[in-house]
């Protein structure tokens, strides 16, 4: 599975599947890493393979679709090309709960305290992110397609612990800590 990113600036690069997180388990970020940016993510999963997908047929190579969150390490984000693939493949930053039929509301709150919040799914925009990622390559069924809902915006500094929480119509979806300790 491939996780076809488009970010806010329409930029398409991947994110590989071990950048997965697994439900129910803490983060705990890699000793180089000093403070993290989040970026709230809308997603699609690919049922039909394809290549060059028009627009106007981009809901055919798609069944279900979530909300998620990316995690950024701003030690590694300088505003090169580079940094964003680098930043991108670190282990456990992407954190995309099961994607349904026909998703809700959805925000994320971080000790309570909400962060970010949408009414509905930008489906439009997926679509022109499913279309412009296969004019590039080959999409195959079980790829992910994510359209960044922002640009990555700091969360948290070490030493720091913090309660993350997603929720999907009042059901929670997301639900982790972020223990970055002294060094």
């Amino acid at each position: 599975m491939n996780i076809i990113v488009r970010n806010s600036a329409g930029k398409i690069f991947f994110r590989p599947d071990t950048t997965c997180d697994r439900p129910g388990e803490d983060l705990y970020p890699q000793e180089f890493i000093k403070s993290l940016s989040f970026v709230p993510v809308a997603y699609v999963r690919v049922c039909k393979a394809g290549r060059s997908v028009s627009e106007r047929f981009a809901r055919r190579y798609y069944d279900s679709a979530g909300y998620g969150l990316f995690l950024y390490p701003d030690d590694l984000l300088d505003g090169s090309a580079e940094s964003i693939a680098e930043a991108s493949c670190i282990d456990h930053t992407s954190f995309l709960p099961a994607p349904i039929k026909e998703p809700g509301s959805f925000s994320i709150l971080v000790d309570g305290k909400e962060l970010f919040t949408s009414d509905s799914l930008p489906r439009t925009e997926l679509e022109k992110a499913l279309a412009a990622a296969s004019a590039r390559m080959h999409i195959r069924t079980g790829d992910i397609i994510a359209l960044e809902l922002g640009s990555p915006e700091h969360l948290c500094s070490r030493p720091c612990r913090h309660s993350v929480e997603g929720f999907l119509s009042n059901e929670r979806i997301i639900d982790f800590n972020i223990v970055m300790n002294i060094l």
